[in-house]
């Protein structure tokens, strides 16, 4: 294996062959198991892609009552890059667009990664004085392990229930059942495990 201790992971890493025992344990990392719990806050990680299927599920979430709060964040990413706009300013107008009220929409523009996702939303909500003793967290299936353990640093007690949406990757889903069967899905699960590794190492996240 590659050091990567001390430069960028990248989001695909080239993988050999795995056991079936590394195989589970790759899986068991990366891969959080989604909750369709209620929770009193919905924090919606950045991302390079905004999913409409996605974006309609979370509206209808909180029309239904099960998530009273959001929380959108992120500022750089390919839709900064194509439209200017920070991605949580995209995800909360078309939130919005989705019958999602605004004063309901809290909204963190300034980070530019996952780690920055959380620890620049701590003061967006002691700002509006919010501090949730349930947080569910929306992100990609393969990014929710390092979600998890990254509000898990920060929110040690609180009660996280993951709600997870399938990435796609050159027309292939990323999932917890088949990712190691195709090369692209392989090389960014890999990625995404390496750098829980990593940042459990440097402290940036929680180790569980």
């Amino acid at each position: 294996m590659s050091d990567f201790k001390n430069q960028p992971i990248p989001r695909e890493v080239a993988v050999v062959d795995l056991s079936p025992e590394e195989i589970e344990h790759i899986t068991q990392t990366v891969f959080a198991t989604s909750d369709s719990q209620p929770a009193d806050l919905l924090f919606i990680f950045g991302t390079s892609t905004i999913d409409n299927e996605i974006l309609e599920s979370v509206a209808r979430d909180y029309q239904q009552g099960r998530f009273p709060q959001l929380l959108v964040t992120g500022l750089s990413g390919r839709l900064y890059s194509e439209t200017g706009k920070p991605v949580a300013h995209i995800m909360r107008d078309e939130l919005i667009a989705r019958g999602v009220p605004s004063k309901v929409i809290l909204v963190q523009d300034k980070s530019t990664n996952t780690l920055e996702d959380v620890t620049f939303s701590l003061g967006v909500l002691e700002k509006h004085s919010i501090s949730p003793d349930r947080i569910a967290f929306l992100c990609k299936a393969h990014h929710s392990g390092r979600c998890l353990r990254t509000l898990r640093k920060f929110f040690p007690s609180q009660i996280l229930s993951p709600v997870t949406y399938l990435a796609e990757y050159e027309g292939v889903k990323t999932s917890k059942e088949d990712w190691y069967q195709h090369e692209v899905s392989r090389g960014r699960v890999y990625g995404e495990y390496l750098r829980i590794i990593e940042y459990t190492r440097r402290g940036d996240i929680a180790h569980l």
